[in-house]
């Protein structure tokens, strides 16, 4: 395989795994790059373990080595889709379960039980997660180191490997402990400038498409305005065509209006005899308004008092004291309208 490849590969796979994925969310950040981060270097480790073991015969651990790079394969899909929680169970269950096996198989003094104490911090990096789920994950650290220190401690390993095979595994378990410890830092620092990185990025996409909306909003009061130019224009076009139009309809009216001045005329005498009759009737009318003006202003008035009342009484009150009262004020003022009515028409028929 092509060297340029084969670099180009590991680039997407490394952009891949260090960018944050849309599925989760910004208050899981810091944890998902910790996390991420430490899926990987792990997952690394076992590779590195698998060609170990395949260069000394060790089929039964080459097996395990597999099944927990499978594990963090799965424990890596799940943290990226945002279920981190269960990523972080498959995890730690992992890391336990490897360690008693390789220990029952390989002895105590080969310091795999080293590892356990230094993934015991994990579930406690994320700080908004159930406090139940931390305790029980670092207790299952803990008995399980104790049980492989008390319990395995007695009990003869499955394969007994040579005095050189197992010190080289002491020396290389105590080398990565302490060199995984040093990661857990630089995981830390790392995790933090990402996360913050992340939140920052975020932070320029929304002012970025607030700025967008903002010039969209610009641009659609521009087209708006162009609009009402074009319109108004036109309008302007419309008017001076009217005003031609308008110009030939005044000579005409002009002319019109001298044939109406005859006609006006002879109707203003017609309406001067027509007036005079109204003015008769006007003063009958004027005399009736003012002779049941009474009549018409006493229902009126008790129907008003009940509306002012109406605030401040109960509801049982109102319709059992004031409701027939203006039952009788409205009747009374129908009645005085009808006899107002009768009379003016009485009246009109007279001057009529």
């Amino acid at each position: 395989m092509p060297y340029p490849y084969i670099r180009k590969l590991a680039g997407r796979i490394y952009t891949y795994l260090s960018a944050v994925p849309a599925t989760v969310r910004e208050p899981d950040y810091w944890f998902y790059n910790i996390s991420n981060l430490a899926y990987s270097l792990i997952t690394l480790l076992h590779c590195f373990w698998l060609v170990v073991f395949y260069c000394i015969g060790q089929h039964t651990m080459m097996l395990v080595q597999l099944l927990s790079i499978a594990a963090y394969f799965l424990a890596t899909l799940l943290n990226r889709k945002g279920h981190h929680v269960f990523a972080m169970v498959i995890a730690l269950m992992e890391v336990n379960m490897h360690q008693l096996v390789a220990v029952m198989l390989l002895g105590r003094d080969t310091g795999f039980q080293n590892f356990i104490p230094l993934v015991s911090i994990l579930p406690f990096l994320k700080y908004n997660s159930n406090w139940f789920i931390k305790a029980s994950l670092g207790s299952l650290c803990l008995f399980s180191y104790l049980a492989i220190e008390y319990v395995i401690d007695g009990v003869a390993p499955v394969y007994i490997l040579s005095h050189r095979l197992v010190s080289f595994f002491m020396l290389s378990n105590g080398i990565l402990c302490f060199f995984l410890a040093a990661l857990w830092g630089i995981v830390l620092a790392i995790s933090y400038q990402r996360t913050v990185g992340a939140l920052l990025k975020k932070e320029q996409e929304l002012f970025a498409s607030e700025k967008a909306a903002e010039q969209a909003d610009i641009l659609r009061k521009l087209e708006v305005k162009e609009r009402d130019n074009e319109i108004f224009q036109l309008r302007n076009v419309e008017l001076k065509n009217s005003n031609d139009e308008i110009l030939l309809q005044k000579e005409l009216i002009e002319a019109l209006v001298s044939e109406q001045e005859i006609i006006i005329s002879q109707r203003t005498k017609e309406l001067a005899e027509a007036n005079t009759k109204l003015v008769h009737a006007n003063r009958k009318l004027v005399e009736l308004i003012q002779y049941n003006a009474h009549n018409l202003r006493e229902p009126l008035a008790r129907i008003m008092g009940a509306m002012i009342v109406v605030d401040y009484m109960s509801p049982e009150e109102f319709y059992s004291e004031i409701w027939p009262q203006m039952g009788k004020a409205v009747n009374d003022l129908d009645t005085s309208i009808k006899d107002v009515i009768t009379i003016a028409d009485d009246t009109i028929k007279l001057y009529g």
